[in-house]
């Protein structure tokens, strides 16, 4: 049996109006991406890309740098505009086939699951949440011994 790659490259049938609702109604539903590979090299400005290697060094680094951060976080956006561009091309153009609007439609999922990989993983943004938050607790600690060292708690319990 074929894969569903080799499918939809058979399937050389016009896009009617309908098949392009659906599809381009897929890609805004609901975490539909979710279990869509990564493209394995995609064209990102101009140059080819390793963008799962990229995102997978990224994703599984425990403490990226800072310039790594925001490398990833720059390429996240260039993924994003090169989905929006993608979308736009199922939009308007005309004489697709349905085999070619669905390769669109992978290679888009692909690229938002990339950037939500990239957006959500646990690099120095989340870690510096955890600083905060954990800051912040030391400090309300802290207040509440220093406010029973002055006996104010004591006055206001009796």
């Amino acid at each position: 049996m074929n894969a569903p790659e080799d499918k939809w490259d058979l399937d050389t049938d016009p896009l009617t109006e309908d098949d392009r609702a659906r599809i381009l109604a897929r890609i805004h539903s609901a975490l539909y991406w979710l279990g869509k590979f990564i493209p394995e090299e995609e064209i990102l400005d101009g140059k080819m890309v390793p963008l799962r290697d990229i995102i997978y060094k990224f994703v599984t680094d425990p403490n990226p740098s800072d310039e790594e951060v925001a490398a990833a976080l720059s390429l996240s956006d260039s993924m994003q505009s090169k989905a929006r561009d993608l979308e736009a091309s199922l939009k308007g153009e005309e004489h697709l086939t349905k085999g070619q609007a669905h390769m669109l439609l992978d290679e888009i999922c692909g690229l938002m699951r990339a950037v939500d990989e990239v957006r959500t993983s646990k690099g120095p943004d989340a870690q510096l949440k955890a600083r905060a938050l954990m800051a912040k607790v030391r400090d309300e600690k802290r207040w509440q011994e220093f406010i029973k060292s002055v006996g104010f708690l004591n006055d206001i319990e009796h």
